[in-house]
């Protein structure tokens, strides 16, 4: 318990010091922040026995706990809370290497059956959230990797740097950056 207690203590830290100018830092910082919660994530499901994921969408991440039914906040926890990434940061999900797309694998309306109305959303009902990535309350994690990269690149000032924080199977995460990256021409 002194552990994870530590860890979120040098997590509000770091959240508390985004007032940085300088890009470089503002990702530094936004990934330290990812991989210090994202540890005591893994902690906390480990303690308490319960599974937990990862769902990003857009600029925002937050982690989910099951309850055995439905994906649901970790209630009472705000440090598990959906994040807003500071303006100007954007994340890229990658699962085994492979980029994250939303494309569906098959044709919902082929089964559309009366009989299992469950399958598809209703009118009025709020949309289902499903994690990315999974944290399993033995410690074990979806192999992921999250690169942090500014959104309004220029390309006057150089700044061309990301930094990517990888989870291979367990944690703790790794961070590495800055990078130069090799994906914008």
């Amino acid at each position: 318990m002194l552990v994870i207690v530590l860890i979120g203590i040098m997590v509000s830290s770091v959240q508390f010091s985004f007032s940085s100018s300088k890009p470089e830092q503002l990702l530094q910082q936004s990934s330290a922040r990812f991989a210090g919660i994202f540890d005591v994530a893994a902690e906390y499901g480990m303690l308490n026995n319960i599974e937990l994921g990862l769902y990003i969408d857009e600029n925002t991440y937050q982690f989910l706990g099951y309850d055995g039914v439905r994906w649901s906040p970790i209630a009472d926890k705000p440090v598990f809370e959906a994040f807003t990434l500071p303006e100007g940061v954007e994340v890229v999900l990658q699962l085994d290497d492979l980029p994250i797309e939303d494309v569906l694998l098959f044709d919902p309306t082929l089964l559309n059956n009366e009989d299992d109305e469950s399958l598809f959303e209703k009118e009025g009902e709020e949309k289902k959230i499903i994690p990315q990535v999974y944290i399993l309350s033995g410690g074990d994690i979806t192999p992921f990797s999250l690169t942090f990269e500014l959104a309004d690149f220029s390309f006057d000032k150089g700044e061309d740097v990301i930094f990517k924080v990888t989870g291979i199977y367990t944690v703790p995460l790794t961070i590495e950056g800055p990078l130069e990256n090799a994906n914008r021409r």
